[in-house]
């Protein structure tokens, strides 16, 4: 679940996750330098093409982003970094996909049984 934090802490502290100025998440997400520092200054509120960078550049599923930009209504309920796994599988290869089911699967009965 997205919490309530505004969308420009939030990438602050995305940023600051990462180590990353805002010339850095500029140059990731091909968005301007002067649209980022509008942007994190809240002079600009982000739009569906900006989320969109910004989510390729913080390798970040684009709906998270839409949502903590207010562009989505909030998410329904479900464990911390669902959404995430989800993007991450769909990218994967389809050989990459299998694996990850075979690891999900073990580790669901692992839980089960202990």
């Amino acid at each position: 679940m997205v919490e309530k934090v505004n969308f420009y802490d939030w990438l602050m502290l995305e940023l600051q996750l990462r180590s990353w100025t805002q010339a850095e998440l500029a140059r990731r997400s091909s968005i301007t330098t002067a649209q980022i520092s509008r942007v994190m200054t809240g002079e600009q509120h982000p739009g569906p093409t900006v989320c969109c960078k910004i989510a390729r550049a913080l390798h970040l599923p684009p709906e998270d982003v839409f949502r903590r930009a207010g562009l989505l209504p909030p998410a329904q309920r479900h464990p911390n970094g669902t959404e995430e796994l989800i993007h991450h599988y769909i990218n994967l290869s389809s050989d990459d996909q299998k694996r990850l089911l075979i690891i999900a699967r073990s580790l669901h009965e692992e839980n089960k049984e202990g």
